[in-house]
């Protein structure tokens, strides 16, 4: 079972559908990530002051609509690329220690949040909020990032450019 570390944010209001947004919501960017041979389109959206990243997919023999919702900050915008900086710097660049494996968890608005290294790219965690359709566990808020999507495929760049967007002011 997993451990609870902090306490946990009320849930935000579940997005069933990437191209159904609600009234206020706005696109902030969208990527087709296909590196896992699946067409997973990543929406990044703004809703009031939260940034929820949208996977959604067809799959099934019946071709069945899915969207996943992952709920962060918004300042996560402008927080993830730096972070993840520290995962492709050496120690004496300010990088993390050689060998590690997560940073260390930070306060981000209010949310505790950290990047970990997975077998073929990153995980960032929210461990201030449950995932969307967790049962009554506690399932920390895990969205699993590959390293072809976001450097080849492009979403580290669709996502750093929202970020720079968030530290202007314009969202």
């Amino acid at each position: 079972m997993r451990k609870q570390k902090y306490s946990l944010q009320s849930p935000l209001a579940r997005i069933s559908r990437h191209d159904q947004l609600p009234a206020g919501a706005i696109t902030l960017g969208s990527c087709l990530d296909t590196s896992n041979g699946n067409s997973d389109r990543f929406t990044l959206v703004k809703v009031e002051s939260y940034l929820i990243i949208l996977v959604s997919y067809v799959c099934g023999p019946d071709a069945k609509y899915y969207c996943d919702q992952y709920d962060f900050p918004l300042k996560t915008l402008s927080w993830f690329p730096r972070a993840l900086e520290g995962f492709r710097k050496s120690p004496s660049e300010g990088g993390l220690l050689a060998g590690a494996m997560t940073t260390q968890d930070v306060d981000v608005d209010g949310e505790m949040m950290c990047i970990q290294n997975t077998t073929d790219g990153y995980a960032l965690m929210n461990r201030s909020r449950n995932l969307q359709d967790a049962s009554s566990q506690y399932y920390p808020v895990n969205l699993s990032l590959s390293w072809e999507f976001l450097y080849k495929l492009g979403f580290l760049d669709i996502w750093k450019s929202a970020g720079e967007r968030y530290q202007k002011g314009e969202i």
